[in-house]
């Protein structure tokens, strides 16, 4: 596999500033190919910055986004949906201007938004016409776009690879692909060789991370398994470590985590880099 090793920054919490270009030097110092920044509307000039910061410790850039009820893709609100093409744009160009070329995550709905009923055609359609209008927008901007499907907990219109492998092929730009999570295809994918050649020529992100959100290996995750499938379909790409704590309270709340799986965040990246060149 070709493939490079990535740390998320969400472990530090959700806003990412300049104030953590020293945690830039330690990953870079642990072996990192790179960051994944969460895009949350810092300024350009802290981006910039952050960009220049890594630039200068030789670490390349992926991003991340969020969806808020406020910009939600599949409202049935055209004023909101129209904002969501908005906010998702702005995005994109924040990740250009922050020197990468990826930007991942749950961006087709809004996180935690409900109905409590299973998503309607017209709620699916909603959401391809925003990536595919999105998609376009990146797709001129060099950057591609992952769709992150997550567990039942979180969203309910894409929660398995046969659902995001769905959405790809009807927006149909060859910049947008499937983000495939460890945490979530652990829930919803009951078997991850299946999982990983289905969405085989689809899929261009990986999350690795624990069931408990904790340090690798450390959890249920079917490790074995998992990159077993990832060198059968020869995966190519990112492999982006994601682990959450609870240093930030907006964060914890958002991804339910009551509780470190792990004594520091300096285990969650020692540890979790070796675990992955241990299995490359």
């Amino acid at each position: 596999m070709d493939v490079k090793i990535g740390m998320n920054m969400l472990l530090w919490g959700i806003q990412i500033t300049p104030k953590h270009v020293p945690v830039f030097g330690r990953l870079a110092a642990a072996g990192y190919d790179g960051v994944e920044i969460p895009v949350v509307g810092q300024s350009n000039a802290e981006i910039k910055t952050m960009a220049t910061a890594c630039d200068d410790l030789g670490l390349a850039r992926t991003t991340v986004a969020f969806v808020g009820a406020e910009v939600n893709p599949i409202s049935t609100n055209p004023t909101i949906r129209a904002a969501a093409v908005d906010s998702l744009k702005k995005a994109i160009d924040d990740t250009v201007l922050i020197g990468a070329d990826m930007l991942v995550g749950g961006i087709y709905q809004a996180h935690k938004y409900f109905t409590g009923s299973a998503p309607t055609e017209q709620e699916w359609n909603w959401s391809a016409e925003h990536l595919r209008t999105c998609g376009e927008y990146a797709q001129q901007a060099g950057v591609g776009l992952g769709l992150e499907f997550l567990n039942r907990f979180e969203v309910f219109l894409m929660n398995t690879s046969a659902d995001c492998r769905r959405m790809v092929e009807q927006v149909g730009l060859d910049n947008v692909g499937v983000h495939y999570d460890t945490h979530h295809a652990n829930i919803e994918d009951p078997d991850p060789r299946e999982a990983l050649r289905l969405i085989q020529g689809t899929i261009n992100h990986v999350h690795l991370s624990e069931s408990h959100r904790g340090t690798l290996g450390s959890g249920q995750v079917d490790w074995d398994a998992n990159f077993a499938a990832l060198h059968e379909i020869n995966y190519s790409g990112w492999l982006v470590i994601e682990a959450f704590g609870n240093c930030d309270p907006d964060l914890a709340t958002a991804a339910n985590i009551w509780r470190n799986a792990f004594s520091s965040e300096e285990e969650v990246y020692t540890r979790g880099i070796d675990f992955i060149r241990a299995r490359l």
